[in-house]
């Protein structure tokens, strides 16, 4: 394996170094830092469903071992749909 450029001088390395500091310097000071992992603030919502909805939501997610409001979730989106009929078979 043959190399085209020869390694960089201690200075070179420098000025690639300082010039990626500034870079980094320019682009991240001008946004707020969020910490991970932390949990946002949640509002309870108040929602009037008939009560055989609820108790087919708790069946479901006794069945998956998914959240109630994970299983609220999934069921807008097709893919729930797919594997709520695996489940039943």
């Amino acid at each position: 394996m043959s190399f085209n450029l020869p390694p960089l001088s201690d200075e070179e390395k420098e000025k690639k170094a300082e010039a990626f500091m500034d870079l980094v310097d320019a682009k991240f000071d001008k946004r707020p830092v969020r910490a991970r992992f932390v949990k946002e603030k949640t509002k309870p919502m108040v929602v009037r469903f008939p009560i055989s909805l609820m108790e087919d939501i708790r069946e479901i997610s006794a069945i998956t071992g998914v959240s109630m409001n994970s299983v609220c979730l999934e069921l807008l989106r097709p893919v729930v749909k797919k594997r709520l009929k695996e489940l039943i078979d």
